[in-house]
């Protein structure tokens, strides 16, 4: 099983200067195997996922004016990093498109099956049969990302002999059975005829794209083999919440034994007992000066796993938080999910005009707020700023020694809301009393405080 290190870019579309991405290694364990990639519009993702579609047929690759970066010699470089060797994809003159592949001991280019963003065909084809290796290696030569895929028809005809194994996949992630046949019109095309209840039958042209960009996963997974790496571009795409998360699990499980790579924008398709098991994530950002990767480290992994871990505190890797990750940047991290909360309270009640993007329910306590900034600074976020009760002032000191880069903030009292004994005693006075009020007291300090704020995470 060959399976890859790591592969950099460099030249290729916004790749200005050379980034690499580090492959997860399959151990046996749920999503061990799964690299992800994450990050904004425009970042630079789908160039990571078309750099593997290049790789897949590298016999046949050019790479046009368009696509090379001026700033990066008007060349390209995508260099393969195996166990014991390593390969470079590259063009082989500044200023021409014509390319070669150069190894080391003669290794061959990796086996890659892709899978592109847009997954549509023609409802109604020919008929025909072809086999995993023929349909990929007829898709890497598409040059237009958003180019219909109807040799996928030839993938259905497969799918129906095999009828049995896809549909056991497709029921894993739909959730239900499928029944669906292929059948011919009297025009003599093919198509596919799905029933629905109540012996009601539509055809291809009629299901939505959910369902036909499902069908494409399914043939992606239940004739996946150990030998390739699956690379998929955004596979949640047109899926309910439900099925994104059953497709992850099913992703996961492949991850095992085999490599799988994919490019996201949901926070379903993120999993912290995949990370813990050793899935990478990388996220791809564009930059002054092009597009940056940046990988969460091994020490950010442990610190999901002390967090992972916290009883008291199961929010922190909540979905809110998680979402977080596919955010813009900019947030701000509080101590608590009550401070999350309050804090928008207090915009509204002084009728301030502006929101602040606060990072989940709270870190859980003002200890971990540098943890979670550990793990977004490990992603290149570069404007993170953090708020902490007025009792911890040596707590905000320590992460602006940790983190020089972002900004700490501490409220004039105690804590967000007085806090009481069983008799009714306040132990901890706060911003606001105990019957959810802004003291007066403290209207000016608060309006500066969130003014303050707000100018950080719009800087």
């Amino acid at each position: 099983m060959q399976t890859i290190n790591k592969i950099s870019c460099h030249g290729y579309r916004g790749f200005q200067t050379k980034q690499e991405i580090i492959l997860a290694h399959p151990n046996g364990r749920f999503g061990s195997g799964l690299t992800i990639l994450v990050g904004p519009n425009g970042g630079g993702k789908s160039t990571i996922i078309e750099a593997f579609r290049r790789l897949s047929s590298v016999s046949n690759v050019s790479f046009t004016e368009g696509k090379r970066n001026k700033h990066a010699g008007d060349r390209v470089f995508i260099e393969v990093e195996f166990d014991a060797s390593s390969g470079t994809l590259k063009t082989v003159d500044k200023g021409g498109s014509e390319t070669e592949w150069v190894s080391t001991d003669n290794t061959p280019p990796p086996k890659i099956s892709f899978l592109p963003s847009r997954r549509v065909f023609d409802p109604y084809f020919q008929t025909g049969k072809w086999s995993r290796d023929i349909y990929y290696q007829s898709s890497s030569k598409f040059t237009n990302r958003a180019e219909p895929i109807n040799s996928f028809s030839h993938r259905l005809f497969n799918a129906l002999d095999n009828y049995e194994q896809f549909n056991t996949v497709f029921k894993k992630i739909y959730g239900k059975e499928l029944n669906w046949t292929i059948d011919q019109n009297d025009n003599s095309q093919y198509y596919v005829k799905v029933e629905k209840p109540g012996n009601v039958f539509h055809n291809s042209d009629g299901m939505g794209e959910g369902l036909v960009s499902l069908l494409f996963l399914v043939d992606a997974i239940y004739e996946s083999n150990e030998n390739e790496i699956l690379v998929i571009d955004e596979p949640e795409l047109s899926l309910h919440p439900q099925l994104q998360r059953r497709l992850m699990l099913a992703l996961g499980d492949l991850a095992k034994d085999r490599q799988v790579l994919f490019a996201t924008h949901s926070p379903e398709m993120v999993s912290i007992d995949a990370i813990l098991n050793g899935m990478e994530v990388t996220r791809v950002v564009d930059e002054e000066n092009g597009s940056k990767a940046y990988r969460l480290d091994d020490e950010c992994r442990n610190v999901f796993k002390l967090l992972e871990g916290d009883l008291f505190n199961p929010h922190a890797f909540a979905y809110e938080s998680i979402a977080c990750l596919f955010a813009e940047d900019n947030l701000v991290i509080t101590e608590g999910q009550e401070d999350v909360v309050f804090f928008n309270k207090m915009i509204t009640d002084l009728n301030l005009d502006f929101s602040i993007p606060f990072w989940g329910f709270g870190a859980g306590g003002a200890s971990k707020i540098k943890l979670i900034a550990k793990i977004l600074h490990s992603l290149g976020f570069k404007n993170i700023s953090a708020v902490y009760d007025g009792d911890k002032p040596e707590d905000a000191e320590e992460f602006n020694e940790i983190f020089p880069e972002y900004r700490s903030f501490v409220i004039p009292a105690e804590d967000i809301r007085d806090k009481l004994d069983r008799e009714g005693n306040i132990i901890k006075k706060g911003l606001y009393d105990s019957k959810k009020r802004l003291k007066t007291t403290y209207y000016d300090c608060c309006r500066n405080l969130l003014y303050d704020i707000n100018k950080q995470v719009t800087s």
